[in-house]
């Protein structure tokens, strides 16, 4: 008695210990809570404060960045005034130059002003400008015009040494804008002569477009197609050369590529795992119709453009005649670089941005095979004429016939040998359709296999069914309970037999039924497959033997066919 008194004393004490505890931490809790709300106040305030510098920053930046922006506008224009100060006093008389020139030429078409008006502007001009080839060329078209043969060729000489080839050209369009188809065909072989074919300026494909239509009249010593045929020796020659532009023309080919019509073989695609090889041979196959439909429709366009290129001689002789010569690019470069920045208002990088795509714009050189390969397949973004396409592919056929027999060669060893089917879990294979019989009876073996194993995880009796018969049994054999007990457990036990062996019996029928009607359906399957195999094979060797139609009509081109003599629709040889 005395024990569990203290006992409950003690206690009592704990109670009271634990209370006090308790109270201790309800005040270390409130404690904490409050340190956690100043903790949420300065994280608050540090946020605000964040916040508020991330603000500043940003101002700050914007008043960075519009000061450059004020500073780069105030800049450029001043960069303006000085870089157009430098031209004028460098080269501002060139573009008097240039307005004369435009002047003399439409002069002569109208024979408005005296030939001793023109003789006195151009003598003045010669004075002024000591370094400009156009200076001279100018004096020798005042001299030609005036049937002044001594002053010309001194001029032209001049003119000659200061640019050879500029002068040539100049010359060239005037002789052939005069009717002077001689004289035009001489300088047209002179020009010729100084082209560099790793090097060549986007105007050759207008020049091009003149000789191919016989505006230069008929080259009858063949010079200028010799020298054509030079550049693309020249080019040849080289290590690499070739088998770059087969790349380049296979790449071209392989971009007129077909798209077939998948729904023509449902099972294949749907049903072998061949059918992306399948598909993309045959896309190949079908591309030699587009190449012969390409090709055949460009060379039975009619040719008839000669007003147009008429146009555009004119077009080069008066961008000849303005555009800015070498040694004033750098000025002008700088100048129109200023001058986006002013149009963007101080932007830099945005007026770098369009400076660099005009810059791009304005890039003329190429090789001689990249003008051809640009004139024959993108003519309408070269701006040339359905004449110049001829010759430009005609010239270019050997790449074309090579690059076409790397991609059929390509194409037709990528041919599948073996084509792969998968019904479901069965997996086959044929060549040409012919092994019909054999597949399906691999594919009858493989059902019977599924079934079989199906079906023998159904065997009657059962756990459960042996399990109720051990039971019922039991209780009968040992009489546990009354007799009718025992009578219901021995009808329970054989309820459970029966049901399960109708249950059994039922699952199985369902099995062989549905493994029949899979059957039937794999077979249909195999069927589809087979067929579009044998229609497959059939489609893509009369599509690919299309490739013959290709190699048969550029094996006919020849450059001497597409040279036109103006004013005759017969062709002469010139290669």
């Amino acid at each position: 008695m005395g024990e569990r008194v203290i006992s409950t004393a003690n206690l009592s004490v704990i109670e009271s210990n634990l209370g006090k505890l308790a109270n201790n931490l309800a005040v270390v809790a409130n404690n904490v809570e409050s340190v956690a709300v100043r903790v949420d106040n300065v994280d608050g305030k540090v946020n605000v404060v964040s916040s508020e510098l991330g603000a500043l920053t940003e101002e700050f930046r914007a008043f960075v960045n519009e000061s450059k922006r004020i500073a780069n506008l105030a800049d450029a224009k001043q960069n303006v005034v000085m870089l157009e100060q430098e031209l004028k006093k460098e080269f501002g008389n060139y573009e008097t130059v240039r307005r004369h020139t435009v002047g003399i030429l439409q002069a002569a078409d109208i024979s408005v002003v005296k030939k001793e008006t023109i003789e006195n502007a151009t003598e003045e001009l010669m004075l002024s400008t000591p370094r400009y080839w156009l200076a001279p060329a100018l004096i020798a078209l005042s001299a030609w015009l005036s049937d002044n043969k001594e002053l010309a060729d001194k001029a032209l000489k001049e003119a000659i040494r200061r640019d050879d080839e500029k002068t040539s050209l100049l010359f060239c369009l005037i002789s052939r804008r005069a009717g002077k188809l001689d004289g035009s065909l001489v300088w047209l072989e002179r020009y010729f002569s100084m082209q560099d074919p790793e090097k060549m300026e986007r105007r050759i494909i207008v020049v091009l477009d003149a000789f191919a239509s016989g505006l230069f009249g008929g080259d009858v010593k063949g010079e200028c197609s010799s020298k054509i045929k030079q550049w693309l020796d020249e080019l040849s020659s080289k290590a690499g050369f070739v088998e770059q532009q087969r790349q380049q023309w296979q790449n071209a080919l392989l971009a007129k590529k077909a798209s077939i019509n998948e729904n023509e073989f449902p099972i294949l695609r749907k049903h072998s795992p061949t059918w992306n090889k399948l598909k993309e041979v045959l896309e190949i196959a079908e591309t030699h119709d587009e190449i012969y439909n390409y090709f055949s429709n460009i060379f039975n366009t009619k040719v008839d453009n000669v007003t147009s290129v008429s146009a555009k001689i004119d077009d080069i002789l008066d961008n000849l005649v303005k555009n800015y010569d070498t040694e004033e690019l750098p000025i002008r470069a700088q100048l129109r670089k200023n001058k986006l920045v002013i149009e963007e208002n101080g932007e830099v990088d945005r007026a770098n941005k369009r400076f660099d795509l005009e810059s791009k714009g304005y890039e003329k050189y190429d090789d001689f095979s990249q003008h051809l390969t640009n004139i024959a397949l993108a003519p309408e973004a070269t701006g040339a004429l359905i004449a110049t396409q001829k010759l430009a592919i005609s010239l270019s056929k050997q790449w074309i016939l090579d690059a076409h027999e790397d991609l059929t060669a390509k194409s037709r060893a990528e041919v599948p040998i073996e084509v792969e089917v998968d019904i479901d879990s069965w997996h086959g294979k044929t060549r040409d359709g012919a092994d019909a019989e054999e597949l399906s009876n691999s594919l009858n073996i493989h059902i019977d296999n599924l079934k079989e194993e199906q079906l023998s995880k159904l065997k009657w009796p059962n756990g459960k069914t042996i399990a109720a018969g051990i039971i019922g049994g039991i209780i009968a054999i040992l009489g546990i309970g009354t007799i009718l007990i025992s009578l219901i457990a021995i009808a329970i036990a054989a309820w459970v037999i029966l049901s399960q062996k109708k249950s059994v019996e039922k699952s199985r029928n369902k099995v062989i039924t549905d493994f029949e009607n899979f059957r039937q359906t794999s077979q249909e399957i195999l069927n589809g497959f087979l067929a579009e195999v044998v229609d497959y094979r059939r489609l893509y060797s009369v599509k690919d033997k299309e490739s013959e139609k290709v190699v048969d009509f550029l094996k006919e081109l020849s450059p001497e066919q597409y040279i036109t003599i103006q004013g005759n629709s017969r062709v002469r040889q010139v290669l």
